[in-house]
């Protein structure tokens, strides 16, 4: 059997989907603002864009900011 046919496709879901699911949750308002609309992601790769914005530092805070 080719290598390719024993590796199944990763399912892929539209950004309204990931946001809504149990395990992005805490992250959707990240993922409403990383995620372009219309277009489908597999969990990797929003995994992975997760932990990129996660890792980023915050240059300036502008909560409570008069």
């Amino acid at each position: 059997m080719d290598e390719e046919k024993a590796v199944q496709k990763e399912a892929r879901y539209t950004r309204e989907a990931l946001a809504a699911s149990a395990k992005y949750r805490p992250c959707c308002d990240a993922l409403m603002i990383l995620l372009e609309e219309g277009k489908e992601y597999t969990f990797t790769e929003v995994d992975q864009m997760v932990e990129e914005f996660n890792g980023r530092t915050v240059t300036e805070a502008t909560v409570g900011k008069e």
